[in-house]
C-alpha cells in the first residue's frame, strides 16, 4: 500500500508540473507572435492567431480609408478585381478578371466600395495582352489534382471614358519607373479580395504587406512560375498576408509607390487562401513596351 499512501503527493507533483508547461506554452505562443512562424489559422479580418494553447491578437490589416490612403492608385475594377491607376484614363489590372466582371465600372478615390464614397467612372475599351493564356481553371481540382491555376502574360489595360480626378492624395498613378525587383524588398498592395476561397469582396480595401521572394525559390516551390513574366512575394510576419479571390488585378508597389507586379494567382488557389501563401505576380517590366504603345505613357 505504500504507493497508495503517495497519491495526494504525485498529484501535487503533476499539478506543478501543468502550470509550469502552460507557463511554457504561453511564452512560446508570446514569441510567436513577435515574429516565428505562424500556423495557418490567422482571421485576416480579426488578426487574431488561434493555437490549442490560447489566443492571441494579433496587428490589424490597415483597412478602408487606412488602406486607401496607403494605396491612393488602387480602384475596384468591374466589382469583380482590383485595377491601378497609371493615368487619368489608363489603368492597369490582370487578364483573367474578364471571367468575373459585373458591370462597366470603376470605383476610384475612396476604400469603400459601399458607401457612395469615391469616383465612378465607366469602361471604354479593355486591352488584353497578346501572350495571355490561363490554365484550367474550368476543371475540377480535386478530380484533376490541380493546385493553383497559372497564368502567363496576365495583363489587361482599362481606358476610361473620362479621365479620374487625379490630386496625388485621393487618386493617384503608381509609377511605372523600373524599380529593381530584388528579393527581400518591402511591398504590398491594396485590395477588396474575399476572407476566404470561394467568398465575396469585402466591402472595405485591405492593405497586403509583402516582402518579394528570389525567382528561384518561387520556381522550386511552384512549377508553373516563369521570372521571364512573373514575379513572387510573401505576406510579411506576423501576418503572413496573402492574397484570396478578389484581389486579382491589384497592383504590387515598393515604399515609394512604384509598381512592379499585378497579382495573377496564388499558390493552392484553386482549392483555398491561407496565410502565407506565395503571391504570384505578373511582372510589369515584361509588359512594359506594350503598355507604351498601347497607352503612350
Amino acid at each position: 500500500m505504500l504507493a497508495g499512501t503517495r497519491v495526494s503527493s504525485v498529484w501535487a507533483v503533476l499539478a506543478v508540473a501543468a502550470v509550469a508547461a502552460a507557463a511554457v506554452a504561453a511564452r512560446q505562443l508570446a514569441d510567436t507572435s513577435q515574429g516565428q512562424d505562424l500556423p495557418r489559422c490567422i482571421d485576416r479580418d480579426t488578426g487574431e492567431l488561434t493555437k490549442q494553447s490560447g489566443r492571441v491578437k494579433k496587428a490589424r490589416a490597415r483597412e478602408g480609408a487606412e488602406a486607401h490612403l496607403q494605396h491612393p492608385h488602387a480602384v475596384l475594377f468591374a466589382s469583380a478585381c482590383g485595377a491601378t491607376v497609371l493615368s487619368p484614363t489608363w489603368l492597369l489590372t490582370s487578364a483573367h478578371c474578364t471571367l468575373f466582371m459585373k458591370g462597366s465600372t470603376v470605383i476610384a478615390g475612396t476604400g469603400r466600395q459601399d458607401d457612395g464614397s469615391g469616383h465612378r467612372a465607366e469602361i471604354k475599351r479593355l486591352v488584353v495582352h497578346p501572350r495571355f493564356t490561363i490554365g484550367p481553371y474550368w476543371l475540377s481540382p480535386t478530380s484533376y489534382d490541380i493546385k493553383q491555376v497559372a497564368a502567363r502574360y496576365d495583363f489587361m489595360l482599362v481606358e476610361l471614358e473620362e479621365p479620374l480626378p487625379l490630386d496625388k492624395k485621393n487618386i493617384r498613378a503608381a509609377s511605372l519607373a523600373a524599380p529593381s525587383a530584388r528579393s527581400g524588398r518591402n511591398v504590398g498592395y491594396g485590395g477588396y479580395g474575399a476572407k476566404f476561397h470561394g467568398g465575396v469582396l469585402q466591402r472595405s480595401m485591405h492593405a497586403a504587406e509583402l516582402r518579394t521572394v528570389k525567382d528561384a525559390t518561387c520556381a522550386r516551390k511552384l512549377e508553373q512560375f516563369d521570372r521571364a513574366d512573373m514575379l513572387c512575394a510573401k505576406g510579411r510576419k506576423p501576418r503572413l498576408d496573402s492574397a484570396c479571390n478578389g484581389d486579382s488585378g491589384s497592383g504590387l508597389v515598393d515604399d515609394s509607390g512604384r509598381l512592379l507586379g499585378v497579382v495573377s494567382w496564388v499558390e493552392g488557389d484553386a482549392t483555398s487562401c491561407f496565410p502565407g501563401a506565395i503571391v504570384v505576380f505578373a511582372r510589369v517590366s515584361a509588359a512594359r513596351d506594350w503598355i507604351r504603345e498601347v497607352t503612350g505613357l
